[in-house]
């Protein structure tokens, strides 16, 4: 499921490409007249692959709104309230209209046409709206994709030219290296994976996991070596179903190996509400290295990486054809 959430962004660019191509093929599907056959064919195939382009690229989003814990398990799509409203809700917002202009565009253009006929203004007036949107989808995308905080400058004071500004700087407190821990780890999919398909782990409550190793570490980890110093490995998991993996986020179990040993870490950023009896009541927990709760896990990571023949090696069946 997480392999298809992380092609979302690739998926993507199929409908933003036909967005770009779809209004020459229909410009030029308007001159009635012999030989304007082949025109209509064009503007059909561009139809048809920027529709299911546009299906595989909502069904990609969803599923990576779902890993990334964006979107609640009791919830089917955002909220739509103007107090929810947002970048994340434009996009989804526009990708959806752009679903049923699309559906409709190429009715227009599929409907059925003497040889000598254009493909007539409806087919010109929806293409060119579904067009719009699956630009506007992309670009909304690509700017969810690359935000960054903008931080506006407060006005200053003027002051008489004989007075100097005298600027006070509060004291900052240093980063703690927890926090450190915790920021790479939320980016586990910048690291290494290790294997394609989640496996089952018994020794993490039963649930579904794949491994994510930094760089320098990969060998050592795929052939059971002791970690170097400074690795960084990283359990994503979700919730077990059925005996499959489940469709909500489960926790990030977080290794890093310092000098002194292995520094486990612990964060479930939503705790389904049938789970928090077991964490106190708390919606979301956060056990930085050296946790009480931490210690029983050090039994079977005393060293780092835990013995690789107890290593999980069960997959979901996969079905026959």
């Amino acid at each position: 499921m997480d392999w298809l959430a992380f092609k979302h962004a690739f998926l993507s660019h199929l409908p933003v490409a036909v967005g770009l191509l779809l209004p020459l093929a229909l410009v030029a599907a308007q001159r009635p007249g012999r030989g304007i056959r082949a025109w209509w064919t064009v503007a059909r195939y561009l139809g048809w692959a920027g529709l299911v382009g546009l299906l595989t690229s909502l069904a990609t989003g969803y599923l990576q709104m779902r890993h990334l814990g964006l979107l609640p398990p009791n919830r089917l799509l955002p909220s739509l309230a103007p107090s929810a409203w947002g970048p994340l809700t434009w996009h989804l917002t526009v990708a959806l209209a752009g679903l049923v202009v699309g559906a409709a565009a190429l009715w227009a253009m599929t409907r059925p046409r003497k040889e000598y006929q254009s493909l007539g203004l409806p087919s010109l007036a929806l293409g060119l709206a579904w067009s719009a949107l699956l630009v506007l989808a992309g670009d909304s995308g690509h700017g969810l994709a690359h935000a960054k905080a903008r931080v506006v400058p407060a006005p200053q004071a003027v002051l008489p030219a004989a007075v100097a500004p005298v600027v006070v700087r509060p004291p900052t407190a240093p980063p703690s290296p927890e926090a450190s821990v915790l920021a790479r780890a939320l980016d586990f999919a910048a690291l290494e994976p290790l294997h394609p398909d989640p496996v089952k782990s018994v020794a993490h409550g039963g649930r579904w996991v794949r491994s994510w190793v930094s760089a320098e570490a990969a060998g050592a980890y795929r052939v059971g070596a002791p970690l170097p110093t400074g690795a960084l490995v990283v359990l994503s998991s979700v919730e077990d179903r059925w005996g499959r993996p489940g469709p909500e986020v489960g926790p990030l179990y977080v290794l890093e190996m310092k000098a002194s040993g292995p520094a486990l870490s612990f964060y479930w950023a939503r705790i389904p509400e049938a789970r928090r009896k077991d964490f106190e009541g708390e919606a979301r927990a956060w056990w930085p290295s050296g946790h009480p709760r931490l210690e029983g896990c050090l039994t079977c990571h005393p060293d780092g990486m835990a013995d690789i023949a107890r290593r999980s090696r069960w997959r979901p069946a996969r079905n026959a054809g």
